[in-house]
Formats: structure tokens, C-alpha cells, sequence
């Protein structure tokens, strides 16, 4: 099967970190409330192409089930923004667990397309990529969360409702 280059799975990393982005300076003071606006401030770092901005969220201390540690997730990253001109997201945050003091379990749905997504009504008219991102998140400093783990899976148009 073809692949764009949004639809290559290599672009899963690219979209993974789309959903973080470093520092959670100045934001509320829930972790919750920091993660939301985490989120929201990662998918614009990714739509405007800021690598540095979307390396900085990754732990040292980032593996996942796929083999990538912080070096080769930045490394994907990089390639994609670099060969894609235009990323543009919709991204959606579901649960947050906190499981203990400084950590976070978030579950993310992301919409990925190679021109803008006003709503989710409009995600039927384009050719859009859609994702479930269960990341895994720690405070390494106060109120700095960086990207420890992640698994993500296709999902539906429903799941972004």
C-alpha cells in the first residue's frame, strides 16, 4: 500500500509529539488543567514546524514498545516536519489519570490532515489520518511534563466527538 507522507507510520512520532510540547510554565495550576493546555500548545508548535519546541518535551528517559528512545523519536520528528510542508491537526484530549505524584496517563485522539481542519463536521469532506495516543507523562520539574512512554493505534471519527 502507497502511503502520503502523512499516512507513513513513521508520521505517528511526528504526531505524537504534536500532542505535548515542553514547559508547563505559567499554566494552571492542576496538572490536569497543564496537560489540556500542553495540548493545545504542542499542536500549534507542530502546525507552525517548531522541532526544538517539539524535542524538548521528550524525556532522557523516553522508550517505547517500537524501540525508539528519545534520540530516534526526535530524529522521525525532524524528518517529517522537514518533508512536510503543511501539517495541520485536530487533536482531542480524553482521560487523564493520575496515578501518584507526578505522573500521567493521558489519552489523546488526533486528527491529522495535509490542509486545515475547521471542526470535527468537517473531518468527513477531507482526507484525514485518526489516531489514539495513551501517552505516558512525568513532572521532572514543577510544572515541567515531558513524554516518558507512548503507544498509539488508528481510531475513528467517532472518537474525536
Amino acid at each position: 500500500m502507497r502511503h502520503t507522507p502523512l499516512q507513513r507510520p513513521d508520521a505517528l512520532a511526528l504526531a505524537l509529539l504534536a500532542v505535548l510540547l515542553a514547559g508547563c510554565r505559567g499554566e494552571p495550576d492542576t496538572p490536569e488543567a497543564q496537560i489540556r493546555a500542553l495540548v493545545a500548545r504542542a499542536q500549534s508548535a507542530a502546525e507552525d514546524r517548531d522541532a526544538g519546541a517539539l524535542r524538548d518535551v521528550i524525556s532522557e528517559r523516553y522508550a517505547d514498545a517500537s524501540g525508539h528512545d528519545k534520540r530516534a523519536l526526535t530524529g522521525i520528528v525532524a524528518y517529517h516536519l522537514m518533508r512536510n510542508r503543511s501539517i495541520h491537526l485536530l487533536a482531542r484530549v480524553g482521560e487523564i489519570v493520575l496515578p501518584e505524584a507526578g505522573r500521567a496517563d493521558a489519552v489523546v485522539y488526533l486528527a491529522m490532515a495535509a490542509r486545515p481542519i475547521p471542526s470535527v463536521d468537517a473531518l468527513g469532506g477531507l482526507r484525514a489520518d485518526i489516531y489514539r495516543f495513551d501517552l505516558q507523562l512525568a513532572e521532572e520539574h514543577p510544572r515541567d511534563w515531558k513524554l516518558v512512554g507512548a503507544t498509539w493505534r488508528p481510531a475513528e471519527l467517532d472518537d474525536l466527538q
